[in-house]
């Protein structure tokens, strides 16, 4: 939100935090060690609300299999809790967040996560069977609202404390929130194997609960005062197509990576006689090459500019799913697990191209539309949007590779879903040439003093 992104105000004017009951705390006052610290604990609270959001994705389907659950019902306890975010990123944060400060916020999210996490605990008593997966389904979807106004919130205070790095800040988030994923399943294995269920649940919402009372100590990164000052959220504007067309772009990449997962372990079962845990490991491997390159792709996005960036994810992302299956066109590739695995480690380099770019670029063309403001309430609906697409993106891949799966090959479903995707390529990539030019024209009139058209929103 500087300059390079067509936001001719002073970014201090929009973004930085007004002074809290606590003291001075005034993050354009504050020195870059006091910033690091900030950023640090916004990070803990991410990774302690995911990770343990996750646990129960390892021990959960053996402990239920013990109680005589269903597989079937063991899938919706763990799904509700996605539900719950997506919901919750959707139609609850992007409110809420606009109503609260930045401490109550955190402070309520860990409060509600740990009562989730204790009251899931506590189903171990429950006999009854409808009772448990009735009242699990509950709990693990208040878990997953709960975990969406945290992990929104946790986004827009990376962007309040460093304004200027919009997309390395990101990327730093998106790195810390896949490691979370990643590792909540082996903790939770790891407690279950040494003391049970019981044990599994109550020390990270123990954990959480303690986690709550830093909160009360932070500086108000979004207080009552600069969101009354701004006025009310012009709905128009924020939900221009133009604005949101690059978190589009963002869910369709996580179409691409959450397809083939559900499908990946019967296939190279099938074909290769592979493991269930080799097939683990090859999807490991995406998910650290999506942790490692993350931070240095916004790097180059806050240097080169977001739209160039999400102009080579268009190329890459069909570009490597079509050899994922690999695609039965391409009659010169064939199946082999060093091809699985070196396809996925690409396809690990190509998702974050479209997700880190979505923000800053999505900023930057709000800006442009709206003779460059871009006020803390638009950049916080902007966040939940941001967070709300990973969700909505993984549910249609997961949704779509069920229902297709007894109709098509890996091969030929995934190759197809690739051809499908260079459609929407085309068309992004035709969208980020049109807005650098016109933003360009754009911050020229605005350096010469000449302003603006009398509708800004006609130009671009």
């Amino acid at each position: 939100i500087n300059a390079e992104y067509g936001e001719p105000k002073s970014s201090n004017e929009m973004i930085d935090a007004e002074p809290s009951t606590t003291g001075k705390w005034d993050v354009k006052n504050f020195s870059p060690v006091k910033k690091r610290i900030l950023f640090m604990t916004m990070c803990t609270y991410h990774i302690l609300s995911f990770v343990f959001f996750n646990l129960p994705y390892s021990y959960l389907p053996s402990y239920n299999e013990d109680r005589g659950i269903s597989t079937y019902w063991t899938g919706l306890i763990l799904g509700a809790a996605s539900v719950g975010l997506a919901i919750s990123c959707v139609f609850i944060a992007p409110v809420v967040v606009n109503k609260f400060s930045t401490r109550v916020l955190l402070s309520g999210c860990a409060v509600g996560q740990g009562c989730s996490i204790f009251l899931f605990a506590a189903l171990h008593a429950v006999k009854d069977v409808t009772t448990y997966e009735t009242l699990s389904l509950v709990f693990r979807f208040c878990s997953g609202i709960f975990g969406g106004i945290l992990n929104v919130t946790v986004f827009a205070a990376y962007v309040a404390i460093y304004p200027e790095h919009v997309a390395t800040v990101t990327a730093i988030g998106e790195s810390v929130l896949n490691g979370a994923v990643a590792f909540g399943p082996f903790l939770g294995s790891v407690l279950y194997s040494a003391s049970g269920f019981v044990a599994a649940s109550v020390v990270p919402g123990s954990l959480i609960f303690i986690s709550t009372l830093p909160a009360f100590f932070l500086p108000n990164l979004n207080s009552k005062k600069r969101r009354s000052d701004e006025g009310k959220l012009n709905y128009r504007n924020l939900l221009d197509p133009w604005v949101i067309f690059p978190l589009w772009h963002l869910a369709s990449s996580q179409i691409l990576i959450s397809y083939h997962m559900p499908l990946l372990e019967p296939y190279v079962h099938q074909t290769f006689n592979a493991s269930v845990v080799w097939a683990g490991t090859a999807l490991l491997i995406s998910t650290g090459v999506i942790c490692l390159s993350s931070p240095l792709l916004g790097l180059l996005i806050d240097k080169y500019g977001p739209t160039r960036m999400m102009m080579a994810s268009c190329v890459m992302l069909p570009l490597v799913y079509a050899f994922i299956g690999p695609n039965p066109l391409l009659t010169f590739v064939k199946p082999s697990r060093v091809q699985i695995i070196v396809s996925l480690a690409f396809l690990g380099l190509a998702v974050p191209m479209a997700c880190i770019s979505a923000m800053p670029v999505t900023f930057k063309i709000y800006a442009a539309r709206n003779n460059g403001d871009l006020p803390i309430l638009v950049i916080n609906s902007l966040v939940s949007l941001y967070c709300a697409s990973y969700p909505v993106g993984i549910f249609i891949g997961t949704a779509a590779s069920g229902f297709i799966e007894p109709y098509a090959s890996f091969s030929w479903s995934t190759g197809t879903l690739g051809m499908i995707y260079l459609a929407q390529s085309l068309g992004c990539g035709l969208y980020c040439w049109r807005v650098e030019r016109n933003i360009k024209e754009i911050e020229n009139k605005q350096r010469d003093g000449d302003i603006v058209m009398e509708n800004p929103t006609a130009k671009i």
